[in-house]
This record gives C-alpha cells, structure tokens and sequence, in this order.
C-alpha cells in the first residue's frame, strides 16, 4: 500500500528528458500538470541545471506555455546555498566558478563573492568557463579552502549536436589537477529532495520523484525515502545507470496520468505499486 499513487501530496520532477526535451515540451506534460492542480496536489521542477536561474527557468517554461512561478523550482542551486547555510554556518565568503546569472541567489541569502580572500569554492555548471577562473579555483583548493560542486553530472542532455560537460566533468578536471576531493551535493543527494520537501510542508512519505535518469533522479527519490517514477521514452537519458529500483517505470507522464486514475477508481485493498513496465 506505501506505493500506491493516491496517497501522493507534492509531485517532484526532473525538467530535461521529462517534461521536455531540448527545446521541445512533451504534449502529455501540461495535461498531466492540469491532472495535478484538479487534484490539489503540489509539483515542483527538482533540477540538477546550475547553469540557469530561476527566473531563467520560469521564463523558459513560459514560452512552452507553462505558467509557473519561482515556488515552483528547486534548483541544485538552492540545495547548495541551504546545505552551505544548515552544514558550514561559518562560511560567508565564496569564490563562485559558474555562470554569472547564478550569483545573485548567493549574494540574496547573504553571502559575499570574494575573488580574493574566499572561504570556500563553490563549482557549478559554468557554461561560460574561462581557464585562469579555472586555475584560480585550482590554487584555492590547493590552499586547503573546502570545494562544494553544485551537482555531479558530468553531462547536460541536450537535443542539439554537441556534447555539453557539466559540473561534475569540471569538478574532475579540479580534482585530477589538485588532488581534492569535491563535495558534490544535488540529486542523487537525499538531502537535495528532503529539504525540497521541507520547503513545501509535506512529508517525504507522500512524495513522488519523477525522472529519466536512474543515478539522479530515481537515485535522491530512493535514497530520501520517496516513491520513484522512472521515465524511459523518447527523449530520456538512459546512459545514467545504478541499482535503483523505481516503483513505476513508463514512458512518458501520459502514461503514468492513466495508471494513477486506475488506481482512484480501484479498490484501496488493491495494491498497484508494484513496478509497472510498459
């Protein structure tokens, strides 16, 4: 009974490979966005995607048609800035390697970008990276300041031809120069889900991640605690591997929608959890 869908309150999903791909929204995501509001329950877009705002964000889903509102993110950003915030109080001055429309959300919750005399090195999707920001960063970590990458993947999906390495391959590239380890927070971080829950006032128990890729995704839903739905359609990743087991697994939101209405029509006796493979 712990996986059926009719007990869900918050929805979380991943944007790229499940609402959208590329530039490209999928037709079932805003029936299935109308699905939830009906219903009442809440959904929050749980992204890995430094490299973006959240005004960025907003306003990229508002010309698919989405009308969504900041609430309605949580970013590998946010998660940075509360677990700096909740695990290292003491550190106020950060030396940011990542995009420029980024830093306004540090210096909003009180921190000071230092170029100089850092505290620690924060390392995001930087799709603006110049190589002596790089080595300053390097010589940082080399000074014994604490390294934090916003995110692990090593790749951004993306619909265009080109290959786009993302924090987690800058993050390497630091580690092999200098010999330190970054701490690497975001999905599949559970941290990353259960301060998101936190955020919107509901349990991790009544939560449903939604995603394409298993060592994210699946990966923070399972290790928080929450019910999982793995996407393996069109448009998904499915190079990211790991031995996660989601509750559901279905191609596309659409099919997910049908699943969950069987469910309110059956019986609450009947258990239709189980791994779904369509």
């Amino acid at each position: 009974m712990k996986r059926m869908l009719t007990g869900i309150r918050h929805v979380f999903l991943d944007m790229d490979g499940t609402i959208y791909h590329g530039g490209t929204l999928f037709s079932c995501t805003k029936p299935f966005l109308a699905f939830l509001r009906d219903r009442g329950i809440g959904y929050t877009f749980l992204s890995n995607n430094s490299s973006f705002s959240t005004a960025e964000y907003v306003e990229k889903l508002d010309r698919m048609g989405i009308r969504v509102a900041a609430g309605n993110f949580y970013i590998s950003t946010d998660y940075t800035i509360d677990y700096l915030k909740r695990h290292h109080p003491g550190i106020r001055r950060l030396f940011l390697l990542g995009m420029p429309c980024i830093r306004p959300a540090f210096e909003a919750a009180g921190f000071l970008l230092d170029e100089e005399n850092p505290e620690a090195v924060i390392v995001a999707f930087d799709r603006s990276l110049v190589y002596g920001r790089l080595c300053r960063a390097a010589w940082f970590l080399k000074q014994g300041l604490p390294g934090f990458a916003t995110h692990p993947d090593v790749f951004c999906p993306t619909d265009r031809p080109t290959w786009l390495p993302d924090c987690g391959a800058i993050a390497a590239c630091l580690e092999t120069a200098t010999g330190v380890k970054l701490k690497r927070l975001g999905k599949p971080d559970p941290g990353m889900l259960i301060e998101a829950a936190a955020r919107n006032d509901v349990p991790i128990e009544a939560c449903l991640m939604i995603g394409d890729r298993l060592a994210t995704d699946i990966a923070v839903g399972v290790n928080a605690g929450a019910r999982t739905c793995h996407i393996i359609g069109p448009g998904a990743d499915l190079s990211s591997v790991g031995d996660f087991r989601p509750d559901y697994r279905v191609n596309n939101l659409g099919e997910l929608q049908k699943i969950w209405l069987q469910q309110e029509k059956n019986s609450p006796e009947e258990d239709h959890g189980e791994n779904v493979h369509l």
